[in-house]
């Protein structure tokens, strides 16, 4: 049992919580809200239904069991409640501060619109659907995705904003661990829930700034994901079926890599009124920066062996065919294609990690470091918008040099016994 405190707020208004049966046999009754002001009485009905068993009526309050189906729909209940009831008591204190006098159905009529409750569930589906609205199809995934992660953590059960605490993303953090997920996999469920309770922070939902103190946020170091110049020239080399799905998978990395290491969503909604007198201009999806790159014969060869599958589309290479609606799923199903292809092309020459598009712009920043220029310089290239970024993609890179120095050092000192 779980005991409702609700007081007057000051001598002049208070709310009780009270309770009307069902008029009918076996029938949930309604929770509503009883406000007395100024001598007047009014009631504010709620969406609340419990059974008679589930009310207290010396106390005032819910009867929550210790299980069944009904306990984590009462818990809820309750949670709601005591947001609403929190609400409502700031209200009235502001309103008493201020000394602004109001008849009893302006009152109530404030007191409806305080008393609007979002959950946490409701506001991150509210974040996914506003970012499908604003065609963020990428943004919007990674929010469902965090989303869908904190639901099941939950089991289902919703909260209010009220309910979240240190210990409870903590608990969290302990779930996605439990699950053997990579390292930087749960921290990326940590830091999208995290932005996403920043927004709800920003909108005045929670008060505490702190809920992710005992959890670890930043990224991990990941292993090299650029190839080295050899492996590249090896690529290119590799004999495949002009036409086929492998040799449009290596033309997309190395297309990429000759646009900077362009990312994939980039150059998959390149249209042809991009180019222009020998420049071509874009606007990166992920940060809506806008980059120029010199085009050269190398970009315009590729273009070429795909134009005539382009012939009628506005794009420059056939990853999106239509424009329907369905471009975010058409680019979704080709990234995927590619990155099958381009793994089967990594087997076919040796290499010891999977080969993806995302892989060609790791290689670009990898070249562009050992041919000595500036981090400046390789920022701007990718369209970074920190060098704090630039500088992961290179911290990566000189794990390499570190390995491969290591094993000459291995190779010159190690003797037969």
């Amino acid at each position: 049992k779980i005991k409702l405190q609700i007081r007057p707020f000051n001598a002049m208004a208070s709310i009780k919580l009270k309770f009307r049966p069902s008029t009918l046999p076996l029938a949930a009754g309604t929770l509503y809200y009883q406000i007395i002001y100024k001598r007047c009485t009014r009631w504010i009905c709620t969406n609340y239904h419990i059974f008679p068993d589930e009310w207290d009526k010396a106390t005032a309050s819910l009867r929550i069991p210790s299980s069944g189906k009904r306990k984590t729909q009462l818990q809820l209940m309750q949670s709601l409640i005591n947001w609403e009831c929190k609400q409502c008591r700031n209200f009235l204190y502001e309103k008493e501060a201020s000394n602004e006098h109001m008849s009893i159905d302006e009152l109530c009529k404030a007191l409806r619109n305080a008393c609007v409750v979002k959950t946490v569930f409701m506001f991150l589906q509210e974040q996914v659907n506003k970012k499908e609205r604003m065609q963020r199809y990428g943004t919007a995934k990674t929010y469902a995705n965090a989303y869908h992660r904190f639901r099941d953590f939950r089991n289902n059960t919703d909260l209010t904003f009220d309910e979240l605490t240190p210990d409870l993303i903590e608990a969290y953090e302990a779930w996605l661990t439990h699950r053997e997920l990579k390292r930087n996999t749960i921290r990326f469920y940590l830091r999208t829930l995290h932005t996403l309770i920043n927004k709800a922070h920003d909108e005045g939902l929670i008060s505490s700034p702190l809920l992710f103190s005992k959890v670890k946020l930043a990224y991990v170091k990941t292993r090299k994901r650029a190839i080295s110049e050899n492996e590249l020239k090896a690529l290119i080399r590799l004999p495949l079926p002009l036409g086929s799905p492998l040799a449009f998978a290596r033309d997309i990395f190395l297309f990429s890599f000759y646009m900077r290491g362009m990312p994939f969503v980039d150059i998959a909604y390149l249209k042809k009124k991009n180019l222009r007198n020998g420049q071509l201009a874009y606007c990166r999806k992920k940060t809506n920066q806008h980059l120029t790159v010199e085009w050269e014969k190398a970009q315009q060869n590729i273009i070429d062996r795909y134009a005539h599958l382009t012939q009628n589309s506005p794009y420059m290479l056939p990853i999106l065919l239509k424009e329907d609606g369905t471009e975010y799923r058409q680019y979704q199903r080709m990234q995927e294609n590619i990155n099958r292809n381009l793994k089967k092309i990594g087997q076919m020459i040796g290499l010891k990690m999977p080969l993806t598009t995302y892989v060609a712009r790791h290689t670009w920043a990898s070249i562009a470091r050992n041919m000595n220029f500036s981090i400046a310089i390789i920022s701007e290239g990718m369209g970074h918008t920190s060098y704090k970024t630039t500088q992961i993609y290179l911290d990566s890179i000189d794990t390499a040099k570190i390995n491969q120095a290591n094993k000459k050092i291995i190779q010159r000192f190690q003797f037969k016994l």
